[in-house]
């Protein structure tokens, strides 16, 4: 696989730039699932219950289930912190959010690779793919949409252009409106 796991694959702009709805689950099962045509993913942030029964788990299963929180709730992304305890707050009455998942400790470039996560690859595989396939709709997400850099910038150029050149025309129109009137008169 040539999947990359950039930064900026976190759960806040999985909601953000693509529009896939993050919905937290307490069925571990549920993890990553994608549903409703790709239109909302599952989360188990349970990282005090994986830790609590690490025993009961596969080797190594535990350690890449949190390895899949940490990449997409790094601790050390100020914006996905805010996102997350928003989030907490947000589900109160739903589903409860284990308020330790963002403290997983942020992954390495290394450690971010796609071979890494053995137990949830496929399904961060397809979760990655429906991120880098979505297109921004609204003005918002075009502003905050750095994944594709080139295609970021010439976009905003062009808008950029096309209202400095609509704002020059129009004031030499209103000039040029305002020496015929001026003409006119005397």
């Amino acid at each position: 696989d040539h999947v990359k796991l950039e930064r900026l694959f976190t759960a806040r702009n999985i909601e953000r730039l693509a529009d896939i709805q993050v919905i937290w689950t307490s069925n571990l099962a549920d993890h990553l699932q994608l549903e409703d045509d790709d239109t909302k993913v599952r989360l188990f942030s349970h990282t005090s219950f994986l830790e609590l029964h690490r025993d009961d788990f596969p080797p190594g299963f535990v350690d890449v289930t949190l390895r899949t929180l940490s990449l997409l709730l790094p601790s050390n992304n100020k914006k996905t912190v805010i996102w997350f305890q928003r989030e907490q707050r947000r589900n109160l009455n739903d589903e409860f959010v284990d308020g330790t998942a963002i403290g997983c400790r942020p992954l390495s470039m290394k450690e971010r690779q796609i071979d890494n996560f053995e137990f949830w690859h496929d399904r961060l595989v397809m979760l990655k793919q429906v991120f880098d396939e979505a297109d921004s709709k609204t003005v918002r997400q075009w502003w905050s949409d750095r994944r594709k850099p080139v295609q970021w910038f010439n976009f905003w150029i062009a808008i950029a252009l096309v209202i400095g050149l609509t704002i020059f025309f129009g004031l030499v129109q209103s000039i040029e409106g305002g020496i015929q009137v001026y003409k006119a008169y005397h």
